[in-house]
């Protein structure tokens, strides 16, 4: 199983920044209303400063989950030119890492990055690979 973190930033702002709240939780208020994702705010260790920052993952229960968040992602990207989006996917058994960041992230190269690491659960009836 795969973990799926969402971090939205606007460019010149910091993370704590008004602006920047409230384009975070227009994306994760988009991204409850997903049918196939769990979307989980989860407080993790902040560098540099006393306290925790918020972690936004999304775990992905459906094939319908990984298009839904692609198309999310894109669709928040193009409200704001100064938005910029990092999904980092990691693999839990292994440790591995995928990382996928820019302004203008093409649905293909998302779409192929969380379908290459993201194993969904089996539906009932369906074998397991």
């Amino acid at each position: 199983m795969a973990e799926v973190g969402v971090e939205g930033r606007l460019a010149g702002l910091d993370a704590d920044h008004e602006a920047v709240l409230d384009a975070r939780a227009e994306l994760i208020n988009d991204l409850h209303g997903v049918a196939g994702a769990q979307v989980m705010d989860r407080g993790v260790p902040a560098e540099g400063v006393k306290g925790v920052a918020a972690e936004l993952v999304v775990g992905l229960t459906s094939a319908g989950g990984v298009t839904a968040l692609v198309q999310i992602v894109k669709a928040w990207l193009q409200r704001d030119r100064r938005r910029s989006v990092t999904v980092t996917i990691t693999e839990n058994e292994t440790g591995k890492v995928v990382r996928v960041e820019g302004d203008s992230i093409s649905n293909d190269v998302l779409t192929a990055a969380l379908n290459g690491q993201v194993q969904l659960p089996a539906s009932e009836g369906e074998p397991t690979a």
